[in-house]
């Protein structure tokens, strides 16, 4: 015969209130089963989506490319794979708060009750679900309000960010449809939908860009570099730059690496030959921004949006503005931590360039830093 506990009730008086605790077992019931619910279903799919959103990786090489290539042939069966992990392991904390697991120490309302597990601890298992719930909570808020990773993809941002590249934005930068607080030389981030097709080729969802452009000012181009108000931003040749893309191809990116100084800020760009055009000129309009990629030869920006126009992105479509630089990626897909939450603005000091020499660069860099020209802010547009 099963072992069952039942409890003991005291009769005072026939006037007397009866089964106070029966009514006490079964809201008690009640509560154990609303916490097993949560407790084995809510959080491990809770956990399931949050991982699969935001962790499991979308593209790459290495084991980062393995990981997301198991993760897409298995599908749903990926997802339901992650979630029987998430369950058992908090199967493993509910037993170890619990008397004994899934044992027959139980409450038992009436003849008919179903036993349910008694917690031994029932404050600190839902101490540690509330724990679990607000950390979660917290890290939503913060990557809705405060700061949010973005991954690059493909290369319009060498050499300060590479392909696969994680990096952390502050979000809602400037003022909806209001580019008050933009500053020339931010790397931003926006949704390609915001802007004009750009001679039928497709935009990414996500693009990431810098800005040279601010309301008022009237861009054109010399080259590869930027002229705003008839100002020709100032430069310095550092050398010869060779990076390896890595793609199928195994191609390789070949051009001129160049310090940039604009408004008290200096970044890396790379020039080549036969990179897009922008004959003409662009009005910055209120509340927008005019943005061009560092590597000036690959780079789908503001110079060919709207049909090869020109034209800015929007103040409401930035996402976020770039600040810090989280992992990145070596040949091998493997991560790198090497520059874990640099900020952005120092990554030019130091080159990553995996495989090649980077010293004669880096001296380039550091004499060309040494010697910054003596105006880098362009006139005020001449409306």
């Amino acid at each position: 015969m099963p072992h069952v506990v039942v409890d003991v009730i005291a009769v005072t008086s026939p006037g007397s209130q009866e089964w106070p605790s029966l009514r006490g077992g079964r809201q008690r019931a009640v509560l154990q089963r609303a916490l097993e619910a949560v407790w084995l279903g809510g959080v491990p799919v809770l956990l399931t989506v949050l991982t699969a959103r935001y962790l499991i990786p979308t593209a790459g090489s290495g084991l980062m490319g393995t990981v997301a290539g198991l993760w897409k042939r298995g599908g749903l069966y990926s997802a339901g794979a992650l979630f029987l992990v998430f369950t058992a392991l908090a199967r493993y904390w509910r037993d170890r708060l619990s008397a004994g697991g899934a044992s027959p120490a139980s409450d038992v309302v009436g003849q008919d009750a179903t036993p349910v597990v008694a917690w031994r601890r029932p404050r600190e298992a839902l101490g540690l679900l509330v724990m679990v719930v607000a950390a979660v909570g917290a890290a939503l808020a913060l990557r809705a309000y405060v700061a949010k990773p973005y991954r690059v993809i493909g290369g319009s941002m060498l050499p300060t960010f590479e392909p696969e590249d994680l990096v952390l934005a502050m979000q809602r930068p400037y003022a909806p449809g209001d580019a008050a607080g933009a500053r020339r030389g931010d790397i931003v981030v926006f949704s390609g939908a915001a802007v004009a097709g750009t001679r039928g080729v497709p935009l990414p969802d996500i693009l990431v860009k810098r800005v040279v452009g601010l309301p008022g000012d009237l861009i054109t181009m010399n080259g590869e570099t930027p002229v705003i108000n008839g100002w020709l931003v100032p430069g310095c040749d550092v050398g010869e730059y060779m990076h390896v893309l890595g793609d199928a191809e195994g191609s390789t990116l070949h051009g001129r690496l160049r310090v940039e100084f604009l408004d008290d800020r200096a970044y890396l760009t790379v020039h080549t030959m036969g990179g897009p055009a922008f004959p003409g000129s662009y009005r910055v309009k209120p509340g927008e921004v005019f943005v061009l990629g560092d590597d000036r030869g690959n780079s789908l920006d503001s110079r060919m949006y709207s049909g090869g126009r020109g034209a800015g992105v929007p103040a409401s479509a930035v996402e976020g503005r770039v600040q810090w630089f989280l992992v990145g990626t070596h040949r091998s897909g493997d991560a790198d931590f090497d520059r874990l939450l640099r900020p952005v603005d120092a990554l030019g000091r130091r080159l990553r360039l995996e495989g090649l020499q980077t010293q004669g660069l880096e001296e380039g860099i550091a004499k060309c830093l040494a010697t910054p020209p003596t105006e880098t802010h362009p006139p005020p547009p001449n409306l």
